[in-house]
């Protein structure tokens, strides 16, 4: 029994090598999304980063409830999913700057210096959400295309529940230390 799991251990390492070995295209835009809001964080500090994560809960729901969607598909003629993958971006951008604006501000400039496993944390917490709204928008034929054994902790409707979830629950490990 325990070389089979220790053969179960070991192939699930070699499929975690593998994907850094044979990089797809989607797993890199992870790796990237990743850095860039890890990096984000270590410069912003923890308060910011967590505002960042508060935003992207506000412009899931902004983007769901937008009344206009149809009135701007007639009108520039796009893809569906690009018009609501750019509504998401507008929304969080503009949640975020009102949160920096907002009695939150305090918290947001409260520290320069996090721990880094906060950082870490909050960081794949926010790619977490982000992805998992932006693969569930996709039409069927592109979340096709993700076949990637990445993808299928993003692309269902049960995974983007758990990522909001995760998200709430992670914000309680994160108290100041």
């Amino acid at each position: 029994m325990e070389q089979i799991d220790l053969f179960a251990q070991n192939q699930y390492l070699a499929n975690i090598l593998q994907l850094f070995l044979n990089p797809t295209p989607y797993f890199l835009a992870l790796v990237f999304i990743f850095l860039a809001v890890f990096f984000y964080g270590m410069r912003a500090g923890r308060g910011k980063t967590v505002l960042l994560l508060l935003s992207l809960y506000a412009a899931s729901v902004l983007t769901d409830l937008f009344p206009y969607e149809e009135r701007l598909l007639e009108n520039f003629q796009t893809d569906p999913f690009y018009l609501k993958a750019g509504l998401f971006i507008a929304s969080i951008i503009v949640s975020f700057n009102v949160l920096l604006r907002s009695p939150l501000r305090a918290f947001a400039f409260q520290e320069k210096r996090s721990p880094i496993l906060h950082i870490l944390l909050l960081s794949i917490l926010i790619l977490g959400i982000f992805m998992s709204y932006l693969t569930t928008i996709l039409p069927e034929e592109y979340l096709a295309q993700l076949d990637h054994p990445v993808f299928k902790y993003f692309k269902t409707q049960n995974a983007q529940f758990w990522w909001s979830l995760a998200g709430l629950v992670g914000m309680a490990f994160i108290r100041k230390p």
